[in-house]
C-alpha cells in the first residue's frame, strides 16, 4: 500500500522558496539578471525575510546597473540582521561595481570582520584588491580565501579579476591544484 504524502501550506511555501532560489542563482550564473530578479522577487513575495532572496536580489540589481535598489535590498537585511557579513558584502559588490572604491572597502571590512570564516567573502576583497591593482591585498584575501576553501582555486584560476596576476609565482602558488 503507497503512502500519501500530505504538504503543510509551510511545507509547500518552503519547497516553492527554494526552487525559486535555485531558478534565481542559475540565471544569475547564466547572465539572465531580468529572469534571475523574477525570481528572487518571488522568493520575497513567499517569505519577505529570505536572506537569500534578497541577496540575490541584489546581486541581479547590480548586474543591471541598478545600484540603488540593490543597496535598498542589503539595507533592507540589516535592518533585520544588523551584523550580517553577507548583506556588506552585497553592499562592498554594489559600491565596487558603481565604482565607489572607498564605501566598497568600508563595507568589506565589515564584511569580513562579522564573516571571518566565509570564503566567499575573502574571495570578492581579493577581488576587489585585484581590481584596484593591490597585489599585496590581493595575495592577502585570495590566500584567507583558499586556506577556507581550498576548491576555490579552480575558480581563481580562471577568474578574469585576477588576469593581472595569472603569471606571477605568488599567484600560481596559491590557486595550484594539489
Amino acid at each position: 500500500m503507497a503512502l500519501k504524502r500530505r504538504y503543510t501550506e509551510d511545507s509547500l511555501r518552503a519547497l516553492r522558496v527554494q526552487t525559486h532560489l535555485t531558478f534565481g542563482k542559475e540565471f544569475l550564473r547564466s547572465g539572465k539578471y531580468e529572469r534571475a530578479l523574477e525570481a528572487f522577487d518571488e522568493v520575497i513575495s513567499l517569505d519577505p525575510h529570505e536572506t537569500r532572496g534578497r541577496l540575490g536580489r541584489s546581486l541581479a540589481l547590480t548586474r543591471l546597473g541598478r545600484f540603488d535598489e540593490a543597496l535598498a535590498e542589503a539595507e533592507v537585511i540589516l535592518g533585520y540582521q544588523p551584523h550580517s557579513p553577507h548583506a556588506y558584502n552585497a553592499e562592498a559588490v554594489c559600491y565596487q561595481t558603481a565604482g565607489f572604491y572607498d564605501k566598497a572597502e568600508e563595507a568589506f571590512e565589515k564584511a569580513v570582520a562579522y564573516g571571518w570564516a566565509n570564503a566567499s567573502i575573502h574571495y570578492n576583497y581579493a577581488c576587489f584588491w585585484a581590481a584596484l591593482n593591490n597585489p599585496e591585498r590581493c595575495r592577502e584575501y585570495l590566500d584567507l580565501a583558499l586556506a577556507l576553501d581550498p576548491q576555490l582555486n579552480a575558480s581563481a584560476a580562471t577568474d578574469v579579476d585576477f588576469e593581472t596576476y595569472r603569471n606571477e609565482d605568488w599567484f600560481l602558488d596559491l590557486v595550484a591544484f594539489q
